[in-house]
């Protein structure tokens, strides 16, 4: 049984190299078909690599970061909590905007179509990016024959721009847009742009950024500035309140220079004009402790956003040098040739087993 198992290995490897080198003498014969085939198909991807658009990548990385600060450190006065501000919200993260969701933001349509609809000066020529994305992709004929101009002002752009601008952005998302974490264990975000046009990919690489960016600062810190800013309008009332009971105080001393410290009734007013001074005044010194403590937890409620690396000339672009291209080229033909023949010659062999 054991001498049968062995006879079968050695026949099957015998077998096996039989076939591998009736496969090689088959492929040195058919050298001048090889041959032939690897220089046309070498030469083919050459022309392709040579003749074909450049597209170039405009790249911009940065470090995104949002340090909350653990509360504001003290209690508001009774009067700025019946006054309806939450100075706890200003010390507050918000998780609105967390690098996952800039990622979807920078892809929204909001923020795509405000940048489509920015004027720049690109090449000398000042227009919105729409215009030189159809320029570029051949679509401002089409425009032009629907009637479609972009650079109208925007309030008497219709249904139909709308329209056009939706399948731009769509386009935009799945050709040329491309927003990302090089690592996903670190807060950085790049944002690249593909386009065939360099001076256009940076332009709206760097228009993009800067809108999504600002709109990120406005929102992070939209409640905490208008806590802030109503906190300081209630400190501003009550600083007129105290101004104008010091006032009073006054006025009532010039009147009334000589009072009769016999008659009680008639010292009321005046010591109840003191009173109101020394409760504005503690009330107006609380509010300037936490509109001050207000404005440091509002500054330290600003996300950082600081630039690594932004897009400048000459960009990053997929042209292949010309001896990279013919060494592929030879190489990629080379392969294809030897695999053609050896499918035919697997192929011929299986048809003459059947017959």
């Amino acid at each position: 049984m054991e001498e049968s198992n062995i006879l079968e290995e050695r026949l099957s490897l015998g077998l096996v190299i039989k076939r591998v080198q009736g496969w090689v003498i088959g492929m040195l014969k058919a050298w001048k078909v090889i041959f032939l085939g690897t220089f046309v198909i070498g030469g083919l991807f050459f022309a392709y690599q040579t003749l074909k658009k450049t597209n170039y990548t405009a790249q911009t990385t940065f470090v995104l970061e949002s340090d909350a600060t653990a509360g504001v450190g003290g209690q508001l006065s009774s009067l700025a909590s019946l006054t309806g501000v939450n100075l706890g919200s200003l010390g507050e993260g918000s998780g609105v905007f967390q690098i996952d969701n800039i990622i979807e933001l920078y892809r929204s349509y909001r923020m795509m179509k405000k940048t489509l609809l920015t004027q720049v000066e690109v090449s000398g020529n000042e227009e919105r990016l729409i215009t030189r994305y159809g320029r570029e992709n051949e679509l401002d004929r089409k425009w032009k024959g629907l009637g479609i101009d972009f650079e109208v002002p925007e309030t008497q752009m219709v249904i139909k721009h709308d329209s056009v601008l939706k399948e731009v952005v769509e386009d935009i998302l799945k050709k040329n847009l491309a927003v990302d974490k090089p690592n996903r264990k670190l807060t950085i975000l790049s944002v690249s742009y593909k386009s065939n046009d360099a001076t256009f990919a940076k332009a709206f690489n760097e228009v993009l950024v800067t809108h999504v960016n600002s709109f990120y600062l406005e929102t992070k810190t939209k409640k905490t500035g208008e806590n802030l800013r109503i906190l300081a309008f209630q400190t501003d009332s009550v600083k007129k309140v105290l101004d104008d009971t010091l006032l009073e105080l006054a006025k009532f001393e010039e009147e009334n220079t000589n009072l009769n410290p016999l008659r009680a009734r008639i010292r009321v007013p005046y010591q109840k004009l003191q009173i109101d001074v020394q409760a504005a005044g503690a009330v107006y010194q609380e509010m300037v402790k936490n509109l001050e403590i207000a404005k440091i937890s509002h500054r330290n409620n600003q996300p950082l956003i600081q630039v690594i690396d932004e897009p400048v000339f000459p960009l990053k672009d997929d042209k292949m040098k010309w001896y990279k291209a013919m060494v592929y080229g030879l190489v990629l033909g080379g392969i294809m040739m030897v695999f053609f023949l050896t499918v035919k010659d697997v192929c011929r062999s299986a048809l003459e087993e059947v017959e």
